[in-house]
């Protein structure tokens, strides 16, 4: 019976405890519900914009290797007599 009792106050307290918590926590918030929902909207288009701004220099950088990849490629496959035959005029 005693361990009863036992759980019955802890819980009490864990009751207690949780609804004194909540109210401090009201009572000691820096700002309104509003406010901060208005300053989390904020920040996620934020950081979205900046996201936007990243993928936008990734593909630029991206597009940029494939360039430089491909023209080395091109470079590379090219036979060597084929500077020859454009010198002498496509003969």
């Amino acid at each position: 019976m005693s361990e009863r009792n036992d759980d019955l106050m802890f819980l009490a307290g864990l009751v207690v405890g949780a609804m004194v918590g909540a109210m401090a926590a009201v009572l000691l918030a820096p700002q309104s519900g509003p406010e901060t929902r208005e300053q989390m909207v904020e920040r996620g288009l934020e950081l979205k914009n900046r996201a936007e701004d990243a993928v936008q220099r990734a593909q630029q950088v991206a597009s940029d290797a494939v360039a430089k990849v491909q023209g080395t490629a091109q470079d590379l496959i090219r036979k060597p007599g084929d500077d020859l035959l454009d010198a002498a005029g496509g003969i």
